[in-house]
C-alpha cells in the first residue's frame, strides 16, 4: 500500500536547506525510522537515522523534482505518468503525461490531499 505524505507542520519534521537557504525538503521520524521527503511532502526514502535521511534530501530533494512521477488516485487505483511543473510547501502543479510542454493538461494537488492519502505521488527513478 502506498505511503502517505507526512504533514510538515508537525513539531518533529525538520527542514533540510542548502547553504544558500534554499529549501530542499524535509526529514521526519516514522515508526522508529526516518523518512526523507520532498518540498511538497512526497516520500523519497526511509532510513535508519536522521543523518542518513538528511543527506538523502540534501543530495536528491531538488533534483528528484525533475524526474517522472506516477500519480496514483487512491480512490480509484488509477495511475498516470506526470512531470512536476511547479512546487512549493503547499502543493505541486503537475503536467499530465510524459512531457511538460506548453498546452499539456495540468493538475494542482495540495499537500493536504497528499497527507490524507487521496493522492499519492511515487518517483519513477
Amino acid at each position: 500500500m502506498p505511503r502517505r505524505a507526512v504533514p510538515r507542520k508537525a513539531a518533529d519534521v525538520r527542514d533540510v536547506r542548502r547553504e544558500d537557504g534554499e529549501l530542499c525538503g524535509y526529514v521526519a521520524p516514522h515508526d522508529g525510522r526516518w523518512r526523507s521527503l520532498t518540498v511538497f511532502g512526497a516520500v523519497l526514502g526511509e532510513h535508519d537515522s536522521e543523518h542518513d535521511a538528511h543527506h538523502h534530501v540534501a543530495a536528491l530533494g531538488l533534483s528528484a523534482l525533475a524526474d517522472r512521477w506516477t500519480l496514483i488516485d487512491r480512490s480509484t487505483g488509477e495511475e498516470q505518468l506526470v512531470c512536476i511543473q511547479q512546487v512549493n510547501p503547499t502543493g505541486t502543479t503537475l503536467a499530465l503525461g510524459y512531457y511538460s510542454r506548453l498546452g499539456v493538461p495540468t493538475m494542482t494537488i495540495r499537500v493536504a490531499d497528499l497527507t490524507t492519502g487521496r493522492w499519492y505521488l511515487e518517483r519513477r527513478a
